[in-house]
């Protein structure tokens, strides 16, 4: 694997990506709070592929020294697209998770052009603004703002909406905890609820101008990425080819990790 940085232009954040493998290039975007390692440690073994592996701006070395930058869906998808223009890329297949699924939404309605392939893993947005389901996450990045990240563990713990979570499904409960053994960058932690104060499109019927072949994969237990989500955003796109439920995240992790780089091998290349 290579680490290179990409300058944004006009200010002087560097967003940090991986590219590693052979073959036909895929950018694949990790979901938030998370980094570049959430995609290398889970797409290891796609045939025939390149995969280009970003840190977004507010994860793992993509930080901004001015709080004044931005961070947006339309923002990270115009950075991911500059990364392809760097490394000199007309076309790629395109996919992400979570907030990343989001990313590549937006790249294939604003972007058309520079889309081969969609996948969408286990998406998060749809067409609104601040959706509940991840609202403790945008909490925690404005509670470790206003008070410091101690105060702010203990406001979660004590959460009701988080102690509910924790009782239905701990592995998830417990996935936002970790949010607390990340960077304390202010641009770690912004990113947190700047995000879910944006959304990747305006409305769903606008996914309908989106022609590319797509893969939907979700999961069951995940109150952070809920079906509904996945399906709804399936159903407003017109190519999708396959809609697969992979082994829950958190319950068969390795379940999942290999069942997801067969899903991709088999999309991508058959």
């Amino acid at each position: 694997m290579s680490v290179q940085t990409l300058k944004r232009s006009g200010s002087n954040v560097e967003i940090a990506f991986e590219v590693y493998g052979e073959g036909y290039p895929l950018a694949f975007m990790h979901g938030l709070g998370a980094g570049r390692a959430q995609t290398t440690s889970a797409l290891t073994d796609l045939e025939n592929t390149t995969v280009i592996a970003p840190d977004m701006l507010g994860h793992g070395d993509s930080i901004s020294e001015d709080s004044a930058d931005v961070i947006s869906f339309d923002q990270s998808a115009d950075d991911v697209i500059a990364i392809l223009d760097q490394l000199g890329i007309e076309k790629a297949n395109i996919g992400g998770l979570s907030m990343g699924s989001g990313i590549a939404v937006n790249i294939a309605l604003r972007y058309p052009e520079r889309v081969n392939k969609l996948i969408l893993l286990r998406p998060s947005w749809l067409d609104q603004k601040k959706p509940d389901h991840l609202a403790l996450v945008a909490y925690v990045g404005e509670w470790i703002m206003e008070d410091g990240a101690e105060v702010a563990e203990r406001k979660l713990i004590s959460h009701p909406d988080y102690m509910a979570l924790y009782d239905e499904v701990p592995k998830v409960a417990q996935s936002i905890r970790g949010l607390f053994t990340r960077p304390t960058h202010h641009s770690h932690t912004s990113v947190l609820y700047k995000m879910w104060e944006d959304a990747p499109f305006s409305s769903l019927s606008d996914l309908s101008s989106i022609q590319n072949d797509t893969l939907m994969l979700y999961t069951t237990r995940d109150n952070l990425h809920p079906i509904p989500v996945a399906q709804s955003v399936a159903n407003a796109l017109p190519n999708v080819k396959q809609s697969l439920e992979l082994p829950a995240r958190y319950d068969q992790p390795e379940g999942y990790t290999v069942a997801l780089n067969a899903a991709l091998n088999e999309f991508l290349h058959h």
